[in-house]
């Protein structure tokens, strides 16, 4: 298989829908925060709730991720498979990571929320004395909320959807044929291939561990029945 299919179109999707959504709940957050601002009037109603409507906004995308990998994957391997069966699996996969994945976002964001408060509270006992509006606040915060985040995030995540709606055609190919096919750890080996995916360029998996290694990773993985090797 080559590399993961309409990468950059997907990347820019999940991108918008993660990054509008980010948008929207810091202007909720500084709303809650109050002036000036207090983590004490942050509800944890806001970190356990207000953030499932992302996953309604991301699970169609992974789903699409998934499905275009995988319909990729097929057209260079003419065996037949259910497709019933590979929208089950992209559905199942998009509901329960898609959860999965908004519910770490969010607990990683109120962690480094917290932090920069409670530290803003120790540096500033004073919220005006210091000269410290909203505004110098909300750039503060912005981090947990950028589009640079949202982007690595949606990097990331177009990555492990294509492999996972990969990995599925592999399933139902080998229970069709018997076979087992042999995956191989692809990247574009370049100067800005990283030191941890280098080292892996073009060679089987053997420990289960596939894309993505890290935060922002793009490599692929190409599956081939033995004799498509030495």
């Amino acid at each position: 298989m080559t590399e993961v299919v309409n990468r950059d179109e997907l990347e820019r999707k999940l991108a918008r829908a993660i990054g509008k959504h980010q948008r929207a709940e810091l202007d909720k957050l500084l709303t809650l925060l109050g002036n000036p601002p207090r983590l004490e009037n942050v509800p944890a109603a806001y970190w356990e709730n207000g953030w499932r409507n992302m996953a309604q906004q991301v699970e169609p995308i992974l789903v699409e991720v998934y499905l275009d990998q995988a319909a990729a994957m097929l057209a260079t391997i003419p065996i037949g498979v259910s497709w019933d069966m590979v929208n089950r699996g992209a559905s199942e996969y998009a509901r329960q990571y898609g959860f999965n994945l908004v519910k770490e976002i969010a607990e990683n964001t109120r962690k480094g929320v917290e932090e920069l408060i409670r530290n803003l509270q120790t540096e500033i006992p004073n919220f005006y004395e210091e000269g410290l509006n909203l505004g110098q606040l909300e750039e503060r915060l912005s981090r947990w909320f950028s589009p640079i985040r949202a982007e690595m995030i949606a990097i990331t995540e177009t990555t492990r959807a294509a492999t996972e709606g990969e990995r599925e055609i592999v399933n139902l190919i080998e229970q069709e044929t018997g076979r087992t096919m042999r995956p191989f750890w692809q990247t574009s080996d370049d100067e800005r291939v990283c030191p941890d995916c280098g080292p892996r360029h073009d060679k089987e998996i053997i420990d289960d561990i596939y894309p993505p290694l890290h935060p922002r990773c793009r490599c692929w993985v190409v599956h081939e029945f033995p004799k498509g090797r030495k």
